[in-house]
């Protein structure tokens, strides 16, 4: 099954317009990967993917090397990519992190409202750890952004209670 996640991965890095397909695939590849399910309950894969990839479960070594590649991507990148950031986010990895934490700060210096979203989505998912991040885009933000850092600071607020 090596073959078809890297078959995905190259679809995934290049510049095609299926490479946004192949970055919902490989997130939903890795969002399974992390989650549990009843025995012969897919989760809803076999309505999303194709059957073989649908019954596939990534290995460890398939796994961070997704997550290796779309990180190195997603650094070189000049124009973010949300759906990237998406696919990264469905890993729910703390190796994420910190490529999450310079994402948004490029996505904010650079007005990519869209990838900066994506990326307070992605840290929503590592509190306390992304806490200075996530106020960093409170503060120095502008509109939906702003607000979307704004309410996951007072959830979290709340939550600490």
């Amino acid at each position: 099954m090596m073959t078809a996640i890297n078959d995905l991965l190259a679809t995934a890095l290049s510049r095609r317009v299926a490479s946004t397909g192949a970055l919902g695939t490989l997130g939903l590849l890795l969002e399974v990967a992390r989650a549990t399910h009843p025995a012969g309950d897919d989760g809803g894969l076999a309505d999303l993917l194709h059957p073989e990839l649908a019954r596939h479960r990534l290995t460890d070594t398939e796994r961070r090397k997704v997550i290796e590649e779309l990180s190195r991507k997603l650094w070189r990148q000049r124009t973010l990519n949300h759906s990237l950031i998406w696919a990264l986010n469905k890993s729910a990895d703390p190796v994420i992190l910190p490529v999450l934490e310079r994402a948004l700060n490029r996505a904010l210096k650079s007005g990519q409202q869209d990838a900066a979203s994506e990326a307070l989505n992605g840290l929503a998912l590592f509190w306390p750890d992304s806490a200075a991040a996530v106020k960093y885009a409170a503060q120095h933000s502008e509109g939906d952004v702003k607000a979307q850092a704004q309410d996951l600071l007072e959830r979290w607020d709340l939550a600490d209670r």
